[in-house]
């Protein structure tokens, strides 16, 4: 098999779909777990946001001349994530993962994250080697909201500074890039206690909140609770150590929908407990 590698061009987006599509179902649904394909326009926005700000970072394989597999992965500060890494069933077991791996990460920082389906021991051992170890599951939950807002919250816009200072304390890194497609997406609130932006939050028409994010645990669990005195269908996805945020979900009536998530991470990570996540490919 005669494989190349080569910086990602914006053309290989849909072949990046296709794969991500194949190689996801085929991981659920021969372990009987649902699968519906996205749509490419869905998963466009943030191929090309990768490829504008960390194109050096975001790779393909080919195979006879057609993309077999590719990789993406992100840098903020002195934080790296590896986004993404699919490769075609039909491709895999010849080496490609782990030389898609090794071109997204040279010259990462040693603070490292990704994440990855729990139901995946191949790719979470793979992870290990390199010194990406689970530090928490991740709990997809869902339900329907209607109940109290808090009292002591009240909504408003944040400016781009304040909620800077937030996600240096949720996530430990800027995101200042990144907001600027997620309010594209979705709108972005903020949640203010006395006068002072506590958490943001940001909800998509289809009731999926995330990220959240907060100055500390009882903030986010506060902010989940007046998103979810909103009427309608409610989809968000916590980490484990998030414990206050995590047991509001519950207390709420929300349902933990399988299969979970795992957050791998490096030693100089510090375990997340104000934020819930946007998605796997942005964390």
């Amino acid at each position: 098999m005669e494989i190349g590698y080569r910086p990602t061009a914006e053309a290989d987006f849909g072949a990046e779909h296709r794969i991500f599509c194949r190689a996801e179902s085929a991981v659920l649904q021969a372990r009987g777990f649902p699968w519906s394909d996205p749509p490419l326009e869905a998963m466009t926005p943030w191929f090309r946001h990768l490829l504008a700000h960390d194109g050096d970072r975001c790779w393909v394989a080919e195979v006879g001349g057609e993309v077999a597999g590719f990789t993406a992965a992100f840098q903020r500060g002195g934080t790296w994530f590896f986004s993404m890494l699919f490769i075609d069933p039909e491709a895999q077991g010849h080496g490609i993962g782990r030389a898609l791996y090794a071109r997204a990460v040279r010259g990462a920082p040693e603070r490292r994250l990704t994440i990855t389906d729990s139901i995946q021991p191949i790719s979470n051992a793979v992870y290990g080697r390199e010194g990406l170890l689970p530090i928490t599951p991740l709990l997809p939950m869902s339900g329907v909201g209607g109940g109290s807002r808090p009292t002591d919250l009240e909504a408003g816009v944040p400016s781009a500074a304040d909620v800077a200072e937030i996600d240096l304390l949720a996530y430990g890194f800027d995101r200042s890039i990144d907001h600027e497609l997620w309010e594209g997406g979705s709108p972005r609130r903020g949640w203010y206690r006395r006068g002072r932006l506590v958490a943001y939050t940001y909800r998509s028409r289809g009731g999926y909140i995330g990220p959240l994010a907060a100055v500390d645990p009882e903030a986010a669990a506060m902010a989940l609770s007046a998103e979810l005195a909103e009427e309608g269908p409610i989809s968000i996805e916590i980490p484990a150590t998030a414990r206050p945020l995590l047991a509001t979900g519950l207390a709420a009536g929300l349902r933990i929908v399988p299969p979970l998530g795992l957050l791998l991470a490096s030693n100089e990570v510090p375990l997340p407990t104000a934020l819930a996540i946007r998605d796997y490919g942005a964390y």
